[in-house]
């Protein structure tokens, strides 16, 4: 990427790349690589109660997201929070995590540093998490530089 002027502004509700889903749960991308030299992606994800990740594992980029709305349980490595509206949660890289929405919804405003988050939202735009599509999703995540361990840690249906 050159250093020329990457200087732009999204309004309300914009997004990069038009509206879509990843993991069946709504998210508008804010920045990816482009955008910021490859330096960081920047993304808004919203996702309905119960919705949880894989536990999986980030193998370059490191995570971190602020908690714009609901409630969150996170666990990352051995340590488990309990993440409110306002909360901020940082995710090293090569460390296991995963979370899941205890609230009606939430809204998380998330970082991945470097960028590249964004290539493995498209492969996996408006594709639903299940048990049937695990493999596809962690063949997917490997391409990314991810590593899918297995379903989500927080028991079902809560």
């Amino acid at each position: 990427m050159t250093s020329g002027d990457r200087r732009y502004m999204l309004k309300a509700g914009e997004g990069l790349g038009g509206s879509r889903t990843f993991l069946g749960q709504p998210l508008r991308m804010l920045a990816t690589g482009r955008e910021t030299g490859d330096e960081v992606t920047v993304f808004e994800r919203r996702a309905e109660h119960a919705f949880s990740t894989p536990w999986h594992v980030h193998h370059i980029e490191d995570e971190a997201f602020y908690v714009l709305s609901g409630e969150l349980e996170v666990a990352c490595g051995d340590a488990r929070w309990r993440a409110e509206t306002g909360a901020f949660v940082f995710l090293p890289h090569s460390v296991p995590h995963a979370f899941r929405v205890v609230s009606d919804e939430a809204v998380t405003l998330h970082l991945t540093q470097p960028s590249g988050f964004e290539e493995f939202a498209a492969e996996m735009a408006d594709t639903e998490l299940s048990d049937a599509n695990l493999p596809a999703v962690a063949e997917a995540a490997h391409r990314a530089g991810y590593e899918v361990l297995g379903p989500s840690p927080f028991p079902p249906g809560k």
